[in-house]
């Protein structure tokens, strides 16, 4: 009870004589039914803080129509406090001890709240979202069928935000998750509304988008909730739910990986095309195909796509487990298809993005053949096999299928090749891709960052060195091109121009105030006006005269810039290698490496960066990066005999680097020794660390993945859900590519 009024309170009982005593409940649960005293007796029984109340509390919220400030204030009471808690809030009864839940007090009312819910009544549906939450918080056995009875209404706009809250409030039910999960699969295991996209017209459209949207919040908290609970059973219906709803993907993505092994064996059998119930789906829906957005295209003239492929293979790399290789390497014999269409434009991505980032995350030996013909040009491996330790550079690739890989495969293979490299294959063919004049831009940018992962000798510093001088020549030569006759006529043209402008300018001022001054005659204007239009036709002479002259000093000047780019990309993967090669095999001294500065980075790569006293400071960070990068590649291909680094990656994974905390993440898995005791309360650091940054938000996601499958791996029991770990709504329900030009 607060302190404060207590002593002046008391004695104005006294001099009264009044019996009642203004400090306990049942003074003013007395006034509940009066009208004139039943707003202070309802505070200040807020304020004294004792269940005790509930029940008259109770009665008068039903007496008087179910004000929702009233069952504000029985869940307030139903609320267990600690000690702390208690102290905080004044209640001096209860700082010894704490006040225990007194939710079976609450409990009769909160039921009555849900299950007498009216739509039509604002304030009943604002009590019954309340109840929900309260029930949810309270977790009481008899208050879980009222909340799925409301969960299974129809869904209604004027009853949504009521049974999304009764729906999470079923997600909290981990004592009764059996039938909790029972329940939520219900709400899922069925076919959504028609997509706003199948409409026919703006009206339909609308009323399409307005059911749609509203059963995909409907869903999505569903998905939420069986995600906290982190039940096997709900994987069948999830894996279905993942191509029935694909907008919900990164949800649904979140609740497979926190549904533990059982997910990973369901999503293998799906990639491999055994997985019966999907392989029905497909065929009744043929959601392998694009017919058009209102699905009216004759089924010979649709599109492939690959959503069959993409979704799996992007679960899959979250559960880190080498036992998946062989279906992803499987699946890199299909040909690459967008993973849908919208409006007629296909997805830049195809199921490839999704494989080989699932093998760059599990980083397993047994892919790199195939992935090592499929950027050499090849398509994948026909029989893949894992690479022999300590082979030779230039050394024989395993055999590759026929068909030459496309210039995008090419470089996502390349992308993934150094995490599953574990010899010296392919070192040399990555060299000679990234110093190729004629190779494509991207594959040459690739290839490049790759062989700074994979090489570790001096003569592979010196391919760098070699490509960095020639860039730095040219650019040498471009600057000097530049800085000569072109720069003067530049500097020239600019005056000229800014000379054309000011007059310009005074002339259209000139019209304006002749416009404005009275003593200015019609003719006046008219001559102001005649000036100020030459004026403009001389301003747009003068610009194409300009941009004719500046254009050889900006062509030159262009090149020298994108020249001295190119060398210092050379030059900072010169970081890379240097790294490997001081360190060898001292997995201490790559964990160092995340303590690194910009000047520390700058001193150990002095020897082999001859200009390196004239990078500025944001350059040299890129120094630092790779260094990392590397370092965190070679901790990763350790494994657990590394696991004594474990917590080194994860208070180091709070980082705001992007690059530096992506390969961190991309490390973590493969050497922590299961289970890990504290890798979720520390990933959940760093997800917080990392919230609201918008460079950060895809790791992030990510982060929380990972955080989802450190819960069970190894044996662990999943720590619980709270609201945190649930990600954001999709932004649109249909977010469309670029339309055709």
């Amino acid at each position: 009870m607060k302190r404060s009024w207590l002593p002046i309170l008391a004695g104005l009982t006294v001099l009264a004589g009044c019996p009642d005593d203004p400090t306990k409940a049942e003074t003013w649960t007395k006034k509940l039914k009066d009208q004139g005293e039943v707003e202070r007796a309802v505070t200040e029984l807020e304020h004294i803080g004792n269940p005790g109340a509930i029940e008259a509390l109770g009665n008068a919220w039903e007496a008087q129509g179910k004000p929702v400030r009233l069952l504000q204030v029985i869940i307030s009471l139903a609320r267990p406090l600690t000690p702390q808690e208690a102290k905080d809030k004044w209640f001096t009864d209860y700082e010894a001890a704490g006040r225990p839940a007194s939710w079976d007090k609450a409990l009769p009312y909160l039921k009555k709240a849900i299950a007498e819910v009216d739509e039509a009544n604002p304030r009943s549906v604002d009590s019954a979202t309340k109840a929900a939450e309260a029930l949810g918080e309270a977790k009481l056995p008899d208050g879980l069928d009222v909340l799925i009875e409301l969960a299974q209404r129809p869904v209604t706009k004027k009853l949504i935000n009521a049974q999304v809250a009764a729906i999470r409030a079923i997600g909290r039910y981990s004592g009764d998750s059996t039938r909790a999960a029972a329940a939520l699969i219900k709400l899922i295991d069925k076919d959504p509304p028609p997509h706003p996209r199948t409409a026919k017209d703006k009206e339909q459209a609308r009323l399409l988008d307005e059911k749609y949207t509203l059963q995909l919040g409907f869903t999505l908290a569903a998905i939420d909730a069986l995600a906290d609970l982190r039940v096997p059973s709900a994987v069948k219906v999830l894996v279905l739910a993942m191509f029935r709803t694909p907008d919900l993907f990164t949800q649904i993505r979140r609740a497979l990986v926190a549904s533990g092994p059982t997910a990973f064996d369901e999503l293998r059998k799906v990639l491999a095309g055994t997985h019966p119930e999907v392989n029905q789906l497909f065929r009744d829906k043929h959601l392998d195909k694009y017919c058009g957005d209102r699905n009216d295209v004759p089924l010979d003239q649709c599109q492939n796509v690959s959503a069959m492929y993409f979704f799996p293979a992007v679960v899959l790399g979250d559960f880190y487990d080498a036992r998946a290789v062989p279906e992803l390497l499987a699946a890199l014999q299909r040909p690459p298809l967008p993973i849908a269409y919208a409006d007629d434009q296909p997805d830049p991505r195809t199921q490839y993005n999704a494989i080989f980032d699932a093998l760059r995350k599990i980083g397993s030996p047994e892919a790199a053949a195939a992935v090592r013909g499929m950027w050499m040009g090849h398509a994948a491996a026909a029989a893949p096999r894992a690479a022999a330790r300590g082979a030779k550079r230039g050394a024989e690739t395993a055999p590759a299928a026929g068909g030459a890989s496309d210039v995008n495969t090419r470089i996502q293979a390349i992308s993934a090749y150094p995490f599953v490299s574990r010899d010296d294959t392919g070192v040399e063919e990555l060299g000679k891709i990234a110093t190729d004049n004629n190779a494509h831009p991207g594959l040459r940018r690739e290839a490049a960052t790759a062989f700074a992962q994979v090489a570790h000798e001096q003569r592979d510093i010196t391919v760098l060195q070699v490509q960095a001088q020639k860039f730095l020549e040219a650019s040498a030569k471009s600057r000097a091109e530049a800085d000569g006759k072109p720069k003067a006529a530049a500097a020239a043209a600019d005056k000229e121009l800014a000379k054309a402008k000011k007059l310009n300018d005074d002339a259209a001022a000139a019209v304006l105030k002749a416009t404005h001054d009275n003593t200015k005659s019609a003719e006046d204007i008219r001559a102001a006006t005649d000036a100020a239009k030459k004026a403009k036709e001389a301003f747009t002479a003068a610009k194409k005269t300009h941009a004719d002259a500046v254009k050889p000093y900006r062509a030159a000047d262009s090149d020298a810039k994108a020249y001295k780019d190119y060398a210092r990309m050379f030059q900072t993967h010169i970081a890379g290698i240097e790294t490997a090669m001081r360190c060898k095999q001292d997995i201490n001294c790559y964990a160092a490496t995340l303590k690194l500065k910009p000047a520390d980075a700058a001193r150990n790569n002095a020897s082999y960066i001859r200009d390196i006293k004239d990078w500025a400071p944001d350059e040299q960070v890129g120094l630092v990066d790779a260094s990392v990068l590397r370092a965190m590649l070679e901790i990763g291909k350790r494994g657990t005999r590394a696991s004594a680094l474990t917590d080194t990656l994860l208070d180091s994974a709070k980082t705001d680097d992007r690059l530096i905390r992506q390969s961190i993440l991309l490390a973590l898995p493969k050497i922590a020794a299961l289970p890990c005791a504290n890798c979720e309360a520390k990933l959940q650091d760093a997800i917080r660390a990392g919230e609201g940054k918008t460079t950060l938000k895809e790791l992030n996601l990510e982060t929380t993945m990972m955080k989802n499958y450190f819960g069970w791996a190894g044996g662990k029991t999943p720590s619980r859900a709270g609201d945190k770990d649930r990600l954001p709504p999709p932004t649109s329900v249909a977010p469309k590519p670029p339309k055709k030009k």
